[in-house]
């Protein structure tokens, strides 16, 4: 009787085991053979603006527009076996994928709290050179308000760094708005243009301000110096002042000068609006930092997928600029931890694996690339529709 009942258990077992097999084959079928909808019977939204139709066949030519009528939808963003009600599906031109991203509830925090008051009588002025990339300096530049509130000092306008990798002679005023930097900064901090005449032959305190300092390292140890000089410069802007843990009105202070008194000069305006028209046309578009430029790879030591030869000129460009400290990189730690930027070949993979179709058009908001088109090929290869600030403000287009 027990034998019986055993064999009766193996029975059972083998019918749950092939019923089981059964239902994950079928899965498996319904995922493989989904038939996907050709792009010819795609809504107008799925298209290109037609006024741009002409300059798309002259990027691409003939046959690849034709071709990209045949594209199927990726099958990693496919319909499963799950209804729409059970799965999201993700789908090339979906309004998901152009969906505003949400501001999580953060709000704006630029106005003074009530017991803000008029900046207090300077003590003497602050000079600021500051250092490394544009958002570098202008988060410095923001830090720089902020310190000449704290220390009582009257601002002049920070000078621009010259000496960087890109060489770049540009002013203050050659990119932002000058007038309106000093006007939206006048309830908070004398800022004037430069150093007045008289203090011509006064002396100069340099200092190197310690990175990420709190309000008692400038309120006593910066603020003492008033005592020998009128003039202090600080060396360098970039991290001189802490994130956390500093008076409310101070971190609005930042947001204001970044915010609001920091604005770009209306000729730079002018040609971003110009820029962000013209990708406009073409419906929406993908603004690409690729990162992957000569300074960047040098810095951080990332060779992945470049010759010997390449990587030596990387090499060679950090042991011969001393502001930058770190010279003996192995390139695939770098790479293992997460240091490196993407190559162009993988920046295709992730936003195609993402669902964006390949004539989704893209601005390279970036310099040169490193490797110029011997790199950009895959990229380009997958996302034809690729657009520099050079190509988009050209009159051709």
């Amino acid at each position: 009787m027990q034998k019986r009942r055993w064999n009766e258990v193996g029975l059972m077992r083998k019918v749950l085991s092939c019923a089981i097999c059964t239902i994950a084959m079928m899965s498996l079928l319904s995922v493989h053979l989904h038939k996907f909808p050709h792009h010819s019977k795609l809504s107008d939204p799925y298209r290109l603006p037609n006024p741009q139709i002409e300059i798309r066949d002259k990027i691409l030519g003939k046959e690849q527009e034709q071709r990209w009528t045949r594209e199927f939808i990726p099958p990693n963003v496919s319909l499963g076996p799950l209804s729409s009600q059970q799965f999201p599906v993700w789908r090339p031109n979906c309004p998901i994928l152009w969906k505003p991203v949400t501001n999580r509830d953060y709000m704006p925090c630029t106005q003074p709290t009530p017991n803000y008051t008029a900046p207090p009588e300077s003590r003497g002025y602050l000079l600021a050179h500051t250092n490394g990339g544009l958002n570098q300096m202008r988060a410095g530049i923001c830090d720089m308000v902020a310190i000449a509130r704290i220390i009582n000092a009257t601002l002049v306008v920070p000078e621009l760094d010259k000496k960087s990798y890109w060489q770049d002679s540009s002013n203050f005023s050659d990119v932002f708005n000058e007038d309106h930097f000093i006007n939206a900064l006048a309830n908070d901090v004398k800022v004037i243009k430069k150093l007045p005449e008289e203090m011509g032959g006064a002396p100069i305190a340099i200092k190197y301000f310690k990175s990420w300092s709190g309000m008692d390292y400038y309120q006593e140890e910066i603020s003492s110096m008033w005592a020998d000089y009128k003039v202090i410069q600080a060396g360098k802007t970039d991290s001189r002042l802490a994130n956390n843990n500093l008076p409310a009105d101070i971190q609005k202070l930042r947001c204001r000068a970044c915010y609001e008194a920091l604005c770009f000069a209306p000729q730079i305006e002018a040609m971003g609006k110009l820029l962000v028209d013209r990708m406009r046309s073409y419906g929406t578009y993908i603004a690409l930092h690729l990162r992957y430029e000569k300074d960047i790879l040098a810095f951080t030591g990332c060779t992945h997928g470049l010759s010997s030869a390449e990587a030596d000129e990387l090499k060679k460009i950090r042991d011969t600029n001393d502001k930058w400290k770190v010279k003996d990189i192995d390139p695939r730690e770098q790479r293992s931890k997460g240091f490196c930027p993407l190559t162009p070949k993988e920046a295709a993979i992730f936003l195609s694996s993402l669902g964006y179709p390949s004539n989704t058009p893209i601005y390279i908001a970036a310099g040169d690339i490193y490797g110029g088109d011997s790199y950009m090929g895959d990229l380009r290869s997958r996302y034809p529709m690729l657009m520099s600030k050079v190509r988009v403000s050209n009159a051709l287009l």
